[in-house]
């Protein structure tokens, strides 16, 4: 009786030294590393809202419980203790393996260095070793009971957690991005040795980078940024006063234009010699051109300078003004600033605010079809306008707070480069990186985001969405930033 009553209690004892090493190891290790740690649970589909709290929380409780078990006299509440942080963390684990939208990164300690899957059978072993202690120390019918009703509890508590925490975040906007894993990374770079470069189009798994110091030159890249070719465009008339000029290309045609001037150019990058297909028709200020020639531009009311929508054909003469879709918080000019886009995919347009967190998608004829935010708060566009007494002209007094600068659009996914710094998200990663926030337009939704981080010190400029990848220009350098699986998923 003695012998068996010993091997209990040398089993306990190994449980509970076992545990305080747990606990005193993933404590120590979040102390060291808080900050990463707290930004970290902010990326939590489940603890994302109570970050600041619970980092807190859980440090103090996993040290409390290793002080409980190293105190014969608090030993076996120190295993219920242990038994029920082992059951929640297990939970936990297994929502964010099964049910979360994505895997968050690891949460420091040991998490570090087990995949989550690992990481679930860890908990699932501790939490066993934890049961069997307190079962070892008594096996009545009671204790039976209570560790039932423990187990019933931790496992709810943690679900309606998640339940309720999805719940806010689909709601309301707390501002918290999710950063998950297999998003998108670097894999090519290649030194295209000049600033001026921007992306003129994506076509054939070819990228054509525009130059606005020689607008009239193209580089052809392949999308494995190994081989480079120039071209150089041939217009059929130069006699137009560009200031700057700006290349597209739409699948095997191109386009050249300078919203200064009412002029518009087409070819076929077969021989890229160019010819006006456009003449004294519009000014504009921002272009695209859609897959039934048709082509979307904003301009601004002649009597009053705010901006408005416009639609028309290459063939055609008539031009549909659309006045209402941008809508006007201050001067109309600024407030409406923003960048447009073309989905062919849906074969809808795509216009960002500059300055206020929303987007609209709208048909091919202009009309809205609906209203979106992006994540951030910046409900009205926070700008200090003037109106010059002398000159009648309108100018920003000072510089303007940017919430979203750079658009990409590709099928059902609109990317955008935000300028705001979301919760728990740690200043050297901004100091050094740039953020792009990923909606599904059709839902109307935030799914995830990514960090590009700078090129030799070179922040990203531009950026241009593909099926695959997203090339970005940073610097004089080229850029390829290929999905993961979390972001290959989201296309539809």
């Amino acid at each position: 009786m003695n012998s068996k009553n010993n091997i209990k209690k040398y089993i306990i004892e190994t449980v509970c030294v076992l545990h305080i090493l747990l606990f005193v190891y993933a404590s120590v290790s979040k102390l060291l590393d808080f900050e990463n740690f707290k930004t970290q649970l902010g990326q939590s589909p489940i603890l994302s809202l109570y970050a600041e709290y619970v980092s807190v929380l859980v440090i103090g409780i996993e040290l409390l419980t290793a002080v409980l078990l190293c105190i014969p006299r608090f030993k076996f509440i120190g295993l219920w203790i242990s038994a029920a942080l082992m059951i929640m963390f297990t939970t936990y684990i297994y929502i964010i393996l099964n049910f979360s939208p994505f895997i968050p990164c690891s949460c420091g300690g040991i998490l570090e260095k087990l995949s989550w899957h690992e990481h679930l059978l860890f908990n699932l072993l501790f939490t066993g070793l934890a049961s069997l202690a307190i079962l070892l120390r008594s096996t009545s019918k009671q204790t039976i009971r209570y560790l039932l009703l423990l187990t019933i509890f931790t496992i709810s508590s943690v679900t309606v957690l998640f339940l309720f925490t999805d719940d806010i975040m689909k709601k309301e906007n707390p501002f918290i991005r999710r950063l998950p894993n297999a998003s998108a990374a670097k894999t090519k770079e290649l030194d295209v040795r000049n600033n001026s470069y921007y992306i003129a189009g994506i076509y054939n798994k070819k990228i054509y980078l525009g130059n606005r110091l020689a607008p009239l030159q193209v580089l052809e890249v392949d999308e494995n940024l190994k081989t480079k070719k120039k071209h150089t465009i041939k217009l059929s008339r130069e006699n137009f006063p560009f200031k700057a000029l700006e290349v597209r290309v739409k699948e095997n045609s191109f386009y050249v234009s300078d919203g200064t001037v009412p002029v518009i150019y087409k070819g076929l990058i077969s021989d890229w010699k160019a010819a006006v297909i456009i003449e004294g028709k519009f000014y504009f200020s921002q272009i695209v051109f859609m897959n039934d020639k048709k082509i979307a531009f904003r301009a601004q009311q002649p009597s009053t300078g705010e901006n408005m929508l416009g639609i028309t054909d290459e063939k055609s003469s008539f031009i549909n003004f659309e006045y209402q879709a941008l809508q006007k918080q201050h001067d109309g000019i600024f407030d409406t600033d923003g960048t447009i886009q073309y989905s062919g995919a849906l074969n809808k347009l795509v216009y960002t605010y500059y300055y206020r967190n929303q987007y609209l998608v709208m048909d091919t004829d202009l009309n809205v079809l609906s209203r979106a935010n992006t994540i951030d708060t910046t409900k009205n566009a926070k700008l200090k306008v003037v109106k010059l007494e002398q000159s009648g002209d309108i100018k920003l007094a000072a510089p303007p707070y940017m919430v979203n600068r750079n658009t990409s659009v590709c099928n059902n996914l609109l990317f955008v480069n935000s300028m705001l710094r979301g919760r728990y998200e740690g200043d050297d990663v901004w100091k050094h990186a740039s953020v792009i926030d990923v909606y599904d337009m059709n839902q109307k939704t935030y799914l995830l985001s990514f960090y590009v981080y700078d090129e030799n010190n070179l922040r990203m400029k531009s950026f241009y969405a593909s099926e695959s990848s997203v090339y970005i220009i940073s610097g004089h350098y080229l850029l390829k930033y290929q999905y993961g699986k979390n972001m290959k998923s989201k296309f539809k």
